[in-house]
């Protein structure tokens, strides 16, 4: 496959897999930020290629033999990312397009050998979860920050959004992965949430922010006398 259509089909199951719905032109046109008709025409070559099940009018998904390609290249970029951050030193919030780059080399023997040499890990750099070579991911129990209750005490564990201005943001707002955080209230004119970090720093984030940061609720340990 050529990179553009590695590329749509990675973020056609990132989008899918996440909201568990089909995909459409326009949306799929914003999330590559490229030209409707330029996505029409990739669409339509992955469709040929039984990638993608794709009718002009109800959007596109991915068939099982798409799924399965789809998820390699995860694994393929989130690999790249992990190796390029600690391995290379690469600021996290520059890795994502570099990686984007490096996921289209399909050379299942060179990826494995990677795997390896970082340890088989099952986390990129901003907490999301590597597929192994199987394309089966660890179990896990993350939330989104608009999933917690008041006062739920959580953890933040990653992040859906890889962007360099949405990471210079986490970090300027300090809810770095490992951070304490609860949600005090929410904001009735806009839905904003009134979130405290560490238990002692208050943050407003809008409702789309915290859709993108992934936490891990904290269970309190009982102790029976």
């Amino acid at each position: 496959m050529t990179p553009s259509e590695q590329e749509c089909l990675k973020q056609i199951y990132l989008y899918t897999s996440g909201k568990g719905e089909v995909v459409y032109t326009k949306q799929l046109a914003d999330l590559l930020k490229v030209r409707a008709a330029s996505v029409t025409d990739i669409v339509k070559r992955l469709a040929t290629k039984k990638l993608l099940i794709y009718n002009r009018y109800y959007g596109c998904s991915l068939s099982k033999s798409g799924k399965k390609e789809a998820v390699q290249i995860v694994r393929r970029h989130r690999l790249w990312e992990l190796f390029l951050s600690e391995k290379l030193g690469i600021d996290w919030k520059e890795i994502h397009p570099i990686a984007t780059i490096l996921q289209n080399i399909q050379n299942d023997a060179l990826i494995e050998k990677l795997s390896l040499f970082l340890g088989h890990p099952v986390l990129d750099p901003h907490g999301e979860p590597i597929p192994d070579k199987n394309g089966r991911f660890l179990d896990s129990n993350c939330l989104e920050i608009v999933d917690l209750k008041i006062n739920q005490p959580a953890t933040v564990s990653g992040y859906s959004d890889p962007s360099k201005e949405f990471l210079e943001y986490i970090e300027r707002l300090g809810l770095l992965i490992g951070k304490e955080i609860q949600v005090i209230s929410i904001i009735s004119y806009d839905h904003s949430i009134e979130i405290l970090i560490n238990r002692k720093t208050k943050q407003i984030i809008s409702t789309e922010m915290a859709q993108r940061i992934h936490v891990e609720v904290v269970i309190p340990i009982t102790v029976s006398i």
